[in-house]
């Protein structure tokens, strides 16, 4: 039998490669959520959509996932309006000084989560902070920051934030950047000012950029692991135990691997969804 696409040959390592590496462990992984697969026991039984049940009454879940969702909603709109900001001014003001700008804000985001995790922790020391020594020196009380459950997810949210609203800077400044010059020399030569070039120009041509950053970093957030394994693990108590570390927590604190997977799926439903709503949404927006 003669193959006449002899072109089959080259992408078929590809194609095996993201058969075994992806698409048998996602399989592999719906089998294991059927399953009452505890790795301290040596039995397996076979569950069907008991886990799934178990899920969605499960209240630690539910709380886990408002949680995130808290963080998701602050943290996207705190990022995304420091980004529009700085980025505006960058664009109108310092345009000399742009390349440099841009090459010290694409620091934080290259920099690994768990370093950032391992800096946070001496940042925010409870006793020996450098943030609570100025605080004191402007007459503040001292906070306990990540060893505190009233201040923790506050302490998450301050570290995100730092390391990922220089992202959402450039996203939108390079937004700024495509836009073609003809339509703010036509607005200006019409006479209107800053703000209304800024508002009724400039925000609607970043619309697009805006979906993809706001996006991003929104999905980016839900699956948020790293910083909150190193600063927090989670606590004090269960305070900064969003979605994703539970479900780590189920499955390898726990050994519930059968029920961990099943959150893991339950998840991943749950963006998509959203995402399909938000997607749809901002479509008829436009």
């Amino acid at each position: 039998m003669k193959i006449k696409n002899k072109n089959f040959f080259f992408i078929l390592p590809v194609v095996l490669v993201l058969l075994v590496i992806v698409v048998f462990p996602l399989i592999y992984s719906i089998y294991v959520s059927l399953l009452d697969y505890d790795l301290r026991r040596a039995s397996v039984r076979f569950l069907g959509l008991k886990n799934y049940v178990k899920v969605l009454a499960d209240k630690r879940f539910i709380a886990s996932l408002i949680r995130t969702g808290e963080l998701v909603v602050l943290s996207v709109a705190t990022q995304y309006f420091i980004g529009l900001v700085l980025a505006l001014a960058i664009y109108y003001h310092i345009r000399k000084l742009r390349n440099i700008v841009v090459v010290i804000l694409s620091i934080p985001p290259m920099i690994s989560p768990v370093i950032v995790g391992y800096m946070s922790r001496l940042l925010f020391h409870p006793g020996a902070s450098p943030i609570n020594f100025i605080l004191e020196s402007l007459g503040l009380p001292r906070l306990l920051w990540h060893a505190s459950a009233q201040t923790s997810l506050l302490t998450i949210f301050l570290v995100d934030t730092w390391q990922w609203a220089p992202f959402m800077l450039l996203l939108l400044l390079s937004g700024l950047v495509a836009i073609p010059q003809e339509y703010l020399e036509s607005a200006r030569v019409d006479g209107v000012n800053a703000w209304q070039e800024i508002r009724h120009i400039v925000l609607p041509l970043l619309k697009t950029t805006s979906i993809v950053a706001i996006l991003f970093r929104a999905l980016d957030i839900l699956r948020m692991f790293d910083i909150v394994y190193i600063l927090t693990y989670g606590g004090p108590g269960t305070s900064t135990e969003v979605v994703s570390f539970y479900a780590y927590r189920i499955s390898f604190g726990y050994w519930k691997i059968g029920y961990g997977a099943a959150l893991s799926w339950v998840l991943m439903l749950i963006l998509s969804v959203l995402t399909t709503i938000y997607l749809k949404f901002v479509v008829k927006s436009f």
